[in-house]
């Protein structure tokens, strides 16, 4: 039995496991009528110290401790969905020029297609990589292209791909782990799927994580252009750590102190701010990047949503409101999720760290 749903089963429940850098964080959520409802969570964070190796690359450990957070949370489910860190996925946007619409009806000769012109843009082989796609052409054009002839012009596909290498690691560790893994997919996607769900706005999503941040423009509830920046909740604590000729760990406890300290709304303590300001540079970057493609120059982005275990340090909403100039707010991935609300305050605490997790666990629900 999970630990807040007696009516959760093997059958109509799933795992969202996230694996970061150094921590490991599950959720698992059923299936309620087609809602997603908690059934129970579960994480881990190394000590600083062990800030070395990833845990991606010690499959052996990786999947022991995936295990032991099994056990604790008591688990119902094997079957389980993970997702590929930003920086180890390649995203394009491609176009097919032209393809009939006898042709489009047949997903093999799509596919075919597809990694035609996946050659050209693949940082490797095609042999060499797991592929993934999307058509993203709005399917009201496609209708009328049809209406005027028998080809289709300019169909968009969205394409996803990683390393065979690398994904065969994360099968490794959930086989060591006696879970089933029955989806891989991006970090960006689960974010989508847990802090936007239907909304079809132009919306960025920054994932404050302890090594990096992910930024993602998620449009028509897609991720369309994903950006991994190397800076996050540890180059705050480094910042510390060197400005004040202090340890690590204490630099790391010194930054939660300052979090909580009463400072004028939206302004940083300064010895962060360098940090943040690269975090809200590059989020600008990525939208003027993103609004200066000819298909986009009439769209504005309506919001920025944070997350990541290092978003809710600071008041960062209020910061990059008012240097973006876009209303900005922390996500809470929990809002589509059946719980008891006696949990509430304690789930509102975490949420950041689990949105990845949440949206994992909800891929075959919603």
């Amino acid at each position: 039995m999970g630990l807040f749903s007696g009516k959760g089963s093997a059958e109509a429940n799933f795992l969202g496991v996230d694996i970061g850098g150094s921590s490991l964080k599950i959720v698992e959520l059923t299936n309620n009528n087609g809602r997603a409802q908690l059934v129970t969570y579960g994480y881990i964070e190394r000590s600083l110290k062990g800030e070395g190796q990833k845990l991606i690359d010690d499959p052996e450990k990786t999947a022991a401790l995936l295990r032991k957070i099994c056990d604790t949370s008591k688990v119902v489910t094997n079957r389980a969905i993970t997702a590929l860190p930003s920086q180890a996925v390649f995203n394009a946007i491609i176009s097919i020029t032209e393809i009939s619409a006898k042709d489009l009806a047949s997903p093999k000769k799509v596919t075919t297609a597809v990694e035609w012109e996946a050659k050209k843009v693949l940082p490797l082989p095609l042999e060499e990589m797991i592929l993934d796609w999307k058509i993203i052409t709005p399917e009201e054009n496609i209708k009328k292209q049809k209406e005027a002839g028998d080809k289709i012009k300019n169909l968009q596909i969205l394409l996803t791909g990683a390393a065979k290498t690398v994904v065969q690691k994360y099968i490794d560790i959930f086989k060591k782990a006696g879970l089933s893994l029955i989806s891989l997919e991006t970090e960006s996607f689960a974010l989508s799927r847990s802090l936007i769900g239907k909304d079809k706005s132009t919306v960025v999503v920054v994932d404050i994580g302890g090594s990096n941040t992910d930024i993602s423009v998620v449009d028509g509830g897609l991720p369309l252009l994903s950006r991994s920046l190397g800076v996050g909740g540890l180059s705050f604590t480094r910042n510390i750590s060197e400005t004040l000729s202090v340890s690590v760990e204490q630099a790391e406890q010194y930054k939660r102190d300052l979090a909580n300290l009463d400072t004028p709304e939206g302004q940083l303590p300064e010895i962060v701010e360098r940090a943040i300001r690269t975090i809200a540079d590059e989020v600008q970057y990525t939208i003027n990047f993103y609004l200066d493609q000819p298909d986009n120059k009439n769209k504005k982005v309506e919001r920025i949503i944070l997350t990541g275990g290092s978003s809710s340090l600071f008041n960062l909403p209020k910061y990059f409101s008012d240097k973006l100039g876009i209303r900005t707010f922390i996500g809470n991935p929990w809002a589509r999720v059946i719980y008891p609300l006696d949990l509430q305050e304690v789930l509102d605490g975490i949420g950041s760290r689990l949105a990845t997790a949440v949206g994992l666990a909800m891929r075959d629900i919603e």
